[in-house]
């Protein structure tokens, strides 16, 4: 019996065969090694070398009598069978340190060409993206122990289920990186009482990865598996459409991360399975670091973007015993976006753990998630931080208002000289002014409220703010509340204000207001203070403005949606009729109904028109266009949707206001002739009154 390191042995004096048949010194397998001149590939051949010899896969014997070398290659390598790493020297019985086999495999996956080409003189063949990719296993039923990181930077197969890892706590056991059409099959485990001082240890780091099969576990890590997408060189900058099979994670700070850094995506990932654990006397949390523990996590850093479309099936959670008697559960985040978001992400059939009507199942939103329209998104049999349950339906009871089509505004804009605020009314939302509270028109700032009655304070508000959050809080009279003490102490428990938002109130010391309008639609929740018996939503009518707020379920009755003013449904409140000179630049289309808070009567328009007469108009048109100049008369008072009309030639031609730029307007059919100073009318609405 001839083993490997006999034969390649410098005193071996057997015969240089073409094919030697022998037994491997370390794992006693009977193995094959071939006489090669080149290295793996005739395709793309290279002469073999010395330093091509990794000695074990590709070994060099002294040849003496022709003084050389001659070379030869493991044949079930060039088979494409997988390799063992006990031919590397792993001892694999858990308790010997396999660091330098595991370490040398590396090096020879490490050593492979990234692409073999079909055609090598055939520059598209390149773009086939397959990779050379060898299979690594490990047989021991008992597993491997390692102490120092394993890095493979070029696709590997990685069937070796059992690792212990037993090295310092502030590196990571096992490196994965480019991996295409790949398997990863391992589970790895630290020390059960490992001092968790760094967030650089880490179980599994997977960085780059598409197409690949990833079946992962690790227990006892700061971070037990990162799923990490790097724009960086030498890394695929993707991590996307992998299969990703989870096993156990055991008692780790951050169990499974999901991670995109430098610009890089991480997208269109679909996760099954993992037992999520944290079980009492396996974790010091006071050495030395000391927060929430997470079982699934997103992050990212600044240059980079949120994740999208993850989807997460039938994982089991299980939670961590405060008490003796095993009747508390403490609370542990199973999803936490409050580091990254992840947009159209699925969360479907998980298996949570429940003693006592006390649910492990937390999910922390962050800043930016929330339920986002024209994303599939499912969120079930879970409780989130702010104590809302999710039981296999929607959770949420929305009491928005879409104020799309229900605002009407006059002529005027912004850039008006000298400066005129717009005159705005809105459908169904009572006006609000700053110094005075509610009141029945919209002649002030034109600010408009969605208003809520406080039956429990401890109850939670959800509102998603279209970029400006303001709110304001009355008292049992209805009154509102300006103590700035109070006011404080309700900022207090405002919910996810992020760093770059800020919580105030307006010199007043009434309107509760968060952030700047520049910015973009975010969400907060929040309880209220005792005092507080009535909140009002404040919105502005911006393009596309949106009242978005939410109770949950459970708390319907705790708040509910009240009116002070009285607006019947539909209505625009106003304190004139809709022929007041002050309704002047305004436009109404027939059936519009409109109330008068003087009167206490509803006006319903009967013909489309102004309310008021505007005089003086004449324009220039060019028959067959559909834009008019206004020559003479006020452009600002003029709204889109006004009606006005010419006579010409072929008799009364109505036209409708559609676009309108400074002193060009367009209509929404064209002039049949043309018009030089031409005058126009604009007819009066007609309305009846009740």
């Amino acid at each position: 019996m001839k083993f490997t390191d006999d034969f390649f042995s410098a005193t071996s004096t057997d015969p240089a065969d073409e094919l030697v048949q022998l037994v491997d010194s370390y794992s006693k397998e009977n193995i094959n090694y071939k006489k090669v001149t080149s290295w793996y590939h005739t395709a793309a051949p290279v002469p073999m070398t010395d330093a091509l010899c990794d000695g074990i896969i590709y070994r060099k014997r002294w040849n003496a009598s022709e003084n050389k070398n001659d070379y030869y290659v493991l044949t079930s390598f060039l088979a494409g069978e997988p390799i063992n790493i006990e031919l590397f020297g792993a001892i694999g019985d858990a308790t010997t340190n396999d660091t330098k086999a595991f370490q040398n495999a590396a090096k020879f996956v490490n050593g492979l060409y990234d692409f073999v080409s079909a055609n090598p003189n055939d520059s598209q063949e390149n773009w086939s993206l397959e990779k050379v990719g060898v299979t690594l296993v490990g047989n021991s039923p008992v597993g491997y122990r390692i102490e120092e990181t394993i890095q493979f930077k070029k696709p590997v197969n990685f069937l070796v289920e059992k690792i212990f890892y037993r090295g310092t706590s502030d590196k990571t056991a096992l490196i994965f990186q480019n991996s295409h059409r790949n398997v990863i099959d391992t589970h790895v485990a630290a020390y059960p009482k490992a001092d968790f001082s760094s967030d650089d240890f880490i179980g599994i780091h997977i960085q780059g990865a598409v197409y690949s099969t990833l079946k992962v576990g690790a227990s006892f890590f700061t971070k037990g598996v990162i799923c990490e997408a790097n724009k960086t060189a030498g890394i695929f900058e993707g991590f996307a459409w992998n299969d990703i099979q989870l096993k156990s994670f055991t008692t780790n700070l951050d169990s499974f991360v999901i991670r995109n850094m430098n610009n890089g995506w991480a997208n269109a990932n679909r996760v099954t399975g993992g037992e999520f654990g944290s079980f009492s006397g396996l974790l010091d949390e006071s050495k030395p670091v000391r927060r929430r523990r997470t079982f699934i996590k997103f992050e990212k850093d600044a240059a980079s973007k949120e994740c999208n479309s993850w989807l997460f099936f039938n994982q089991s959670f299980e939670g961590k015993y405060l008490d003796s008697n095993k009747n508390l559960l403490e609370e542990t985040l199973c999803f936490d976006f409050s580091e990254a978001s992840c947009s159209g992400i699925s969360i479907v059939e998980p298996r949570i753990e429940d003693v006592n009507d006390n649910r492990v199942g937390i999910f922390r939103r962050g800043s930016e998630f929330t339920f986002k329209s024209n994303q599939y998104v499912s969120v079930t049999d879970f409780t989130d931080e702010n104590g809302i349950k999710y039981i296999g339906e929607n959770p949420l009871v929305l009491l928005d208002e879409n104020l799309a089509g229900d605002y009407k505004r006059d002529g005027k804009t912004e850039s008006t000289t000298p400066y005129v605020v717009p005159q705005t009314y809105v459908k169904n939302l009572e006006a609000f002014n700053e110094n005075t509270g509610l009141i029945p028109n919209a002649y002030y700032p034109n600010k408009f409220c969605q208003v809520f009655k406080i039956n429990n304070p401890n109850t939670s508000l959800w509102v998603k703010w279209n970029r400006f959050a303001e709110f304001v809080l009355f008292d049992k009279d209805r009154k509102v509340i300006t103590n700035s003490v109070k006011l404080k102490d309700q900022i207090q428990l405002i919910n996810n204000i992020p760093s770059d938002f800020w919580a105030d109130i307006t010199p007043n010391m009434a309107v509760i207001r968060l952030g700047a309008e520049t910015y973009g639609d975010y969400i907060n929740s929040f309880p209220f203070i005792p005092d507080a018996k009535y909140v009002g939503i404040i919105q502005r009518t911006f393009e596309n403005a949106r009242l978005k707020v939410m109770i949950n379920k459970k708390d319907i009755g705790k708040i509910e949606k009240v009116k002070f003013l009285g607006i019947p449904e539909d209505t625009y409140a106003i304190a004139d009729d809709p022929s007041s000179s002050l309704m002047s630049g305004f436009n109404f289309n027939t059936g519009e109904k409109f109330y008068n808070f003087s009167t206490h009567k509803t006006s319903v328009i009967k013909e489309s028109g102004v309310g008021s007469p505007l005089l003086g108009y004449t324009v220039d048109a060019t028959s067959g266009l559909s834009t008019f100049t206004v020559k003479t008369g006020d452009p600002e008072k003029l709204s889109l949707g006004t009606i006005f009309y010419i006579n010409s030639v072929g008799g009364t031609v109505h036209f409708k206001i559609v676009e309108k730029k400074g002193n060009i307007i367009t209509t929404n059919i064209s002039s049949p002739v043309t018009v030089n100073n031409g005058a126009v009318t604009f007819p009066l609405c007609t309305y009846d009154t009740y």
